[in-house]
């Protein structure tokens, strides 16, 4: 309630106010006239007024601070500035002019748009004070949200102000928004240490939190003002208690299994709560002898055990399954890191998949497996192979070297290449082929530790970028070995051993093979002297041959001859280039198929050939095809310089023996020939030769020029007769299936004829 003076202030206005309603005066004044007077003292200055919203009032300022304060109170000490405004019906920014004048005391301040009196936090002071006491705690947060007001307010100017005067509790040290009372924090103590009393194993802190319904900053601050029978694993999120009881009972049966069985588990320390397993044993177990490995730890106990099972595996000269002697719950890699650390201890022993063998057990394995070795080695050299592989070899090194050297020794390096194509490689004889082999993959070898030192195996894997040539395959090695291992119960290492032999003997079979390639280089360079005399002659005797069919076709005319040369230069030139082709290939130890080459293989071995036989046969590849006959014989004497052949002098009594023969041999082809077609091919060619006495070769496409050619060296039933003999061979080339039947019984007719003919012109010429 407001003072009693302002009580009775109100109540003598309230009079004055009924007086002068009801006093009379003969000098009444219209409305209009009353404002037009309050408007000009307005203008004048003389008075100060507020308008209402409506216009019909007017206030003083003292009015309407006087009236802002009676709202205040009417509604409790606390008001929207919005709703003053709405009661007082005075514009909104009045209000707030004024409410400046009215905050200048301690007593009303403007907090988030509303008047609120000190009577009124005084009022809330009080509520709080009954809501502490009920509940025992209380945050500054959830009064904000029921009281409507900011944090910082009612922290400083309610609780803090009022804290031991109407609010009687204390304030959280820890989080200054939080207040209690003391008999909530003995509630709380006995209610969190009978629930940890209660716990008989690890239990996370989150649920003793929520169980106790309670806060984590709370649980850790009375934590440890309490004597708990156990500790907390931490005090950030996810933290556990951890009983007392419950560590005892861990630690027997982790004392208990170990003495049992002489290894942990870190997976079943962990499922009993243990989430340092390591840190634990090494705490727990400080004067054992103990191997950490990734699953588990073992004691000394295992690892006497497997050193005395190595010393009689040693000593068997056997086979040992180390699997059976260590706890099953290790992994193929904790069982190799304790074999590593046992095995460098012992000699003569090998690992395979979790088994040790001993030295000796392989070597037996090793030794059935040499005569096979024995017999691929010797395949692989009469095959060729080994020796493509070690020029392949010799060319990858001087290639290297080439690239690392500066200095220019060309002339060396084609003497080097021709002392290697000449002696580098043998073995395969004349006939010897050579096919291209892949590098042999690396095996991933068995384990070895320490062998014998009158041991000839060499090492089973190079770490050499260079591959090796593989004589014996890791699938020949398993068929030697596998009935062996297969009786004793060892199937599914078969291939294991296999590579690891494979290694050692691959070196064994190289060795052999070079042995037995060295042995049989010996007996080849007689060879090679031989196939170079052979194609001397047959060189010499095709290029003479060359020479007397150019001779014959310059009685042609000059118009007709460049098909000819054409013709000449591409199958007996070809000839030449392939017997060129072939004794290089030879030389150079190049497989080539079949006597007859064709255009394709010639390109290839030239293509394959080092660079002293390829350049002179590519320079006489290309004349074949220029109709130079000068270009050719050009080429082919620097051939035959380049391969140290050399070319005989003509003789001409010995030519004329030839064109006498040839001749010879036409006639007597002919008179055993059927074929109509070839029968005027063989009949021209040779009447050619009586005429000229000169030797021609040419292809059927050419029979009507040499036909024309003889019209003048021939009788004219002799020149008509083969006349019309070309034009029967045509028709019954160029007829259909009937026809041809009509056509080739005349010509079978008329072969005699033609027989007698060549006959006769050889007697008159």
């Amino acid at each position: 309630m407001a003072p009693s003076t302002d009580w009775d202030e109100i109540k003598r206005l309230a009079a004055d106010f009924q007086k002068a309603q009801l006093t009379s005066t003969s000098l009444r004044l219209s409305e209009r006239n009353c404002i037009e007077i309050v408007t000009k003292l307005i203008e004048l200055k003389l008075i100060d007024v507020i308008f209402t919203t409506d216009g019909k009032e007017y206030l003083t300022p003292q009015q309407l601070i006087k009236e802002i304060k009676d709202e205040l109170y009417v509604h409790g000490g606390r008001i929207n500035t919005v709703d003053v405004a709405k009661e007082l019906n005075v514009d909104l920014s009045q209000i707030n002019n004024y409410v400046s004048e009215i905050i200048k005391g301690k007593e009303v301040q403007l907090v988030s748009g509303y008047l609120i009196a000190h009577y009124y936090l005084e009022k809330v002071a009080r509520e709080v004070n009954e809501k502490l006491q009920l509940q025992g705690q209380i945050s500054v947060g959830e009064l904000s949200l029921q009281y409507d007001l900011p944090a910082e307010l009612l922290q400083h100017n309610v609780l803090e102000k009022y804290l031991g005067k109407i609010i009687f509790g204390k304030q959280d040290p820890s989080e200054p928004r939080t207040f209690y009372t003391e008999e909530y924090i003995t509630r709380t103590k006995a209610k969190i240490r009978g629930a940890l009393m209660g716990l008989l194993k690890p239990t996370p802190v989150a649920v003793i939190v929520n169980h106790c319904n309670l806060t984590d900053r709370l649980f850790s601050s009375l934590y440890d003002q309490l004597n708990a029978p156990g500790v907390l694993t931490g005090r950030q999120a996810g933290a556990l208690y951890v009983p007392s009881c419950y560590t005892k009972s861990q630690n027997d049966w982790v004392m208990s299994f170990y003495k049992q069985n002489n290894y942990l588990e870190y997976d079943a320390l962990s499922r009993l709560g243990i989430s340092d397993p390591k840190g634990y044993v090494k705490r727990i177990l400080t004067n054992e002898d103990l191997t950490f490995l990734s699953s588990c730890v073992i004691g000394s106990q295992i690892k006497q055990q497997l050193e005395t099972a190595l010393e009689e595996c040693i000593a068997s000269r056997s086979y040992l399954d180390v699997v059976t002697l260590l706890p099953s719950v290790l992994t193929d890699t904790d069982i190799e890191n304790v074999l590593d650390e046992l095995l460098k201890k012992s000699k003569s022993t090998i690992l395979f998949d979790n088994t040790v063998f001993s030295y000796h057990y392989i070597e037996t394995l090793k030794q059935a497996c040499m005569p096979l070795t024995q017999q691929k080695a010797e395949s692989v050299v009469k095959s060729g192979v080994y020796q493509q592989f070690h020029m392949e070899k010799q060319i990858n090194k001087a290639a290297e070297f080439a690239q690392t050297s500066h200095v220019d020794h060309k002339a060396e390096r084609r003497e080097e290449r021709r002392r290697k194509a000449a002696s580098g490689k043998g073995g395969g004889g004349t006939q010897g082929r050579e096919t291209k082999t892949k590098a042999v993959k690396k095996h991933a070898r068995g384990k070895q530790n320490t062998h014998d030192s009158d041991s000839d195996e060499g090492p089973s894997v190079t770490k050499k970028s260079q591959a090796q040539l593989e004589i014996i395959s890791v699938d020949d090695v398993e068929n030697v070995i596998k009935q062996t291992l297969e009786n004793e119960g060892l199937e599914d290492l078969v291939t294991r051993i296999a590579e690891h032999l494979q290694g050692g003997l691959n070196q064994i079979g190289l060795t052999i093979a070079k042995e037995t390639a060295d042995k049989l280089l010996q007996d080849a360079s007689q060879n090679r002297k031989q196939t170079h005399t052979s194609a001397q002659d047959k060189i010499n005797i095709l290029v003479n041959d060359i020479k007397l069919y150019e001779k014959g076709l310059k009685s042609l005319p000059a118009d007709q001859q460049p098909q000819f040369i054409k013709y000449l230069l591409k199958s007996l030139g070809g000839d030449v280039l392939a017997e060129l082709c072939k004794y290089a290939a030879n030389q150079c130890n190049i497989s080539v198929q079949g006597e007859v080459l064709s255009v394709e293989q010639r390109n290839k071995i030239i293509n394959d050939l080092p660079d002293e036989f390829m350049k002179p046969l590519v320079s006489l590849n290309g004349t074949l095809s220029e109709q130079n006959m000068e270009s050719f014989f050009q080429a082919i004497d620097v051939c035959l310089s380049e391969f140290g052949m050399i070319l005989k002098k003509v003789d001409k009594k010995k030519d004329k023996l030839l064109v006498q023969n040839h001749r010879e041999k036409l006639i007597s082809e002919l008179e055993t020939c059927e074929d109509p077609a070839l029968s005027l091919h063989m009949a021209v060619l040779a009447i050619f030769t009586i005429v000229t006495q000169n030797m021609l070769h040419a292809s059927g496409r050419q029979v009507p020029i040499i036909i024309s050619y003889l019209k003048t060296q021939l009788k004219e039933d002799d020149y008509e007769r083969l006349q019309l003999w070309h034009e029967l061979v045509s028709k019954y080339l160029t007829s259909t299936d009937d026809e041809k039947t009509e056509v080739e019984e005349k010509l079978l007719q008329e072969l005699p004829l033609l027989k007698t003919m060549v006959q006769e012109i050889k007697k008159y010429k």
